[in-house]
């Protein structure tokens, strides 16, 4: 699983080194982190349909008021967060990219494209099914 994850990571790096010329490694991580968390969010889902009662993945309390600001202030804590932190240490740590880019011959965006496609229909289907 990994594997396809450095896949998917190395075609999205080459494809932002390409274009972005000196701001490909906040491009590359942000592009990344975002599609992960929409997987993240359609797994916490999947786990609060399955086991609904004691899950509860928030910041607040239970019998905490939500206002907008709260709203997005969790989603980016719970979900972004942990998402960036996953893929710096993945790819950005110990300069993992230039083994990634060797090891994985970069497919001009097709990985990516399928990465982005697979996680806003996974979450599409969550939603909608769940």
């Amino acid at each position: 699983m990994l594997k396809i994850y450095y896949k998917i990571c190395a075609d999205t790096i080459f494809k932002s080194q390409n274009t972005n010329n000196g701001d490909w490694k906040f491009v590359s991580i942000t592009f990344l982190s975002g599609f992960l968390s929409l997987i993240l969010i359609s797994l916490t889902i999947i786990i609060t349909k399955i086991i609904p009662e004691h899950t509860y993945f928030s910041i607040y309390p239970e019998n905490y008021t939500m206002k907008s600001l709260d709203i997005k202030l969790e989603s980016i804590v719970v979900y972004f967060i942990p998402s960036v932190i996953i893929n710096y240490f993945l790819i950005i740590y110990n300069k993992k990219h230039e083994k990634l880019l060797v090891m994985y011959k970069p497919q001009n965006g097709s990985y990516m494209i399928r990465f982005m496609i697979f996680s806003l229909v996974f979450f599409l289907v969550t939603v909608f099914i769940m």
